[in-house]
């Protein structure tokens, strides 16, 4: 659970393809994720898949995760842009691999049931792929504990769905250490790593894109729920994603070896 440690996306957004590449290697990442902008704007400047492709394996890296997907709940007729978006995720894995898809989730008016039965339609495409499908609980939607993202992912009953374990949702969402127990350990795809405040934030939204800290610099029990996953037996590897403003004003490289060294440092003492 503890080795494998990726460089997620969103920690340094603005990063094009090539020296994403390059700053997950040298700073001493397992991987990285990214998302299909990432690729096409590199497509656009002439970084061609190959080039890409032998990049990624001459620094011997992985690709662990791809996305994210949202609209995926939506009906048959309504969600065309996501079954399209959806198609480019499975090309990103066909050149470039991934373990994992990213879903985001969203409204639950059409009941649970139904939305299960959408996830399920996800997970059968992207089988396909030999892809997992990672379903995000967020705090500012219908699904905003890990209990009721399992139990889309349980009702949904493909064998590749499965769950994200994001920190700062996870403690600013209403999860509780209970209700991961209840979540095979296996269906958790990826452990999202960051730390922040446990108090009010004057806009859950903003602060989530902003207010994020290198594990070990805020306020969540960390040590507790590591202790948790692994009593569990949790074998994930960890995406580091912190964002915050601090970060975003360092270069790219220093951010992602910060991020890195904090989590690395945290990751020892659990």
């Amino acid at each position: 659970m503890l080795h494998e440690i990726f460089l997620c996306a969103s920690t340094i957004d603005k990063v094009p393809m090539r020296e994403r590449i390059e700053i997950a290697a040298r700073t001493g990442y397992s991987g990285f994720g990214f998302r299909p902008g990432h690729a096409q704007r590199a497509i656009a400047d002439g970084y061609t898949f190959a080039e890409i492709q032998s990049d990624i394996r001459a620094h011997g890296l992985e690709v662990f995760e791809l996305g994210f997907l949202a609209d995926w709940w939506l009906p048959n007729g309504e969600n065309a842009d996501s079954i399209e978006h959806e198609r480019g995720l499975h090309r990103l894995k066909r050149y470039y691999g991934g373990r994992h898809m990213m879903t985001i989730s969203g409204p639950l008016d059409d009941g649970v049931d139904v939305v299960a039965e959408r996830f399920a339609g996800v997970c059968r495409r992207a089988a396909e792929y030999k892809l997992k499908v990672a379903l995000e609980f967020l705090p500012w939607t219908d699904t905003h504990t890990i209990e009721q993202a399992w139990e889309i992912v349980e009702k949904a009953g493909e064998p590749n769905g499965s769950v994200v374990m994001d920190t700062w949702h996870f403690f600013r969402g209403g999860s509780t250490f209970e209700q991961l127990r209840r979540v095979p350990a296996n269906r958790i795809s990826v452990i999202q790593l960051s730390d922040g405040p446990t108090g009010p934030v004057a806009d859950e939204l903003d602060a989530t894109f902003r207010q994020r800290r290198i594990p070990g610099e805020g306020e969540f029990d960390l040590t507790g729920l590591f202790a948790v996953l692994k009593e569990m037996g949790v074998n994930a590897p960890v995406g580091v994603e912190v964002l915050n403003d601090d970060l975003r004003a360092l270069p790219p490289e220093e951010a992602a070896q910060r991020a890195l060294d904090g989590t690395r440092a945290f990751l020892a003492t659990v």
